[in-house]
């Protein structure tokens, strides 16, 4: 079992516990009010994942996805817990969503917004859909106090999955044991229909990617993959997100779910649908 450490008492045995670990005698995971929030291990041990899985669910799927991951799809590329930052928030006005000036919608505000959702790397070529997106984006502003990226990264993904000939995900069975080859079943409605492909990989993300890659015949590059806790407590959400480049253009897919598997793949499933997008006469 790891040693544990309140929070309040790790500052003053940081240096004792740090040279601990680096020694290589033991674990350390540090707890606020019981619950743990980091975790200090040797790195490339066989104790990490005897120490990760004493710990809460959140922590687990972490480990499990970074093992995945690493072991398959992302050509080496570990993810990362990404750190929780206010995002950047949006001017209202220039979404054409002025009230006291009596405006609600503009063109130039939809202009705005397309190149916004450009610069989000989740760009929007169909006109229905785009208008569809500044309507829904002009309902959050009279909503919201303040509007943020993400705001608009989240609504372009959810009206792209909700349209039609748009990829997405149904089902997906893993099988993966200790020294063989993993196997991902993965069901996609590819627009004309739902279809399924059956494929092995080095671990249960390079499977699910390549049979993914199969029904698309799409082949994009993982250019990052991280990994955060959506949700506090043991029954945690885990969401993906991925960063997929093909043909020179770049997407960003989010996936969540209690599953860590599953949340990467659907997200790698989203970033396909932006590319997808991308792709389609404006």
């Amino acid at each position: 079992m790891p040693r544990t450490v309140e929070l309040r008492e790790f500052a003053g045995q940081a240096l004792a516990l740090i040279d601990a670990v680096a020694a290589g005698d033991e674990s350390v995971v540090v707890l606020r009010d019981g619950a743990p929030i980091a975790l200090l291990s040797p790195i490339g041990t066989a104790q990490a994942p005897a120490v990760l899985a004493n710990l809460p669910r959140w922590e687990e799927w972490v480990h499990v996805l970074r093992e995945s991951f690493v072991q398959g799809g992302g050509g080496g590329m570990l993810p990362t817990q990404v750190p929780v930052h206010e995002p950047p928030r949006l001017d209202k006005t220039q979404l054409g969503f002025d009230p006291q000036s009596g405006i609600v919608g503009s063109d130039a505000g939809r202009d705005f917004l397309a190149s916004e959702l450009v610069r989000l790397n989740v760009p929007i070529a169909d006109e229905g859909l785009l208008s569809a997106t500044y309507a829904r984006v002009l309902q959050l502003c009279e909503d919201k106090d303040s509007l943020y990226e993400p705001d608009l990264r989240v609504l372009a993904q959810e009206i792209i999955a909700e349209a039609p000939q748009r990829l997405r995900l149904l089902a997906v069975t893993i099988t993966s044991s200790t020294g063989l080859p993993a196997t991902a079943e993965v069901t996609l409605e590819l627009g004309q229909g739902p279809a399924m492909r059956r494929e092995h990989g080095d671990g249960p993300l390079d499977a699910a990617f390549k049979a993914i890659q199969r029904l698309t015949r799409l082949e994009p590059v993982v250019e990052n993959f991280s990994v955060v806790a959506a949700t506090p407590g043991r029954d945690a959400l885990a969401e993906a997100v991925v960063e997929l480049m093909l043909d020179e253009r770049r997407a960003v897919g989010a996936g969540a779910s209690t599953n860590a598997i599953e949340a990467g793949i659907q997200a790698y499933v989203n970033a396909l649908n932006f590319l997808l997008e991308a792709r389609a006469p404006a």
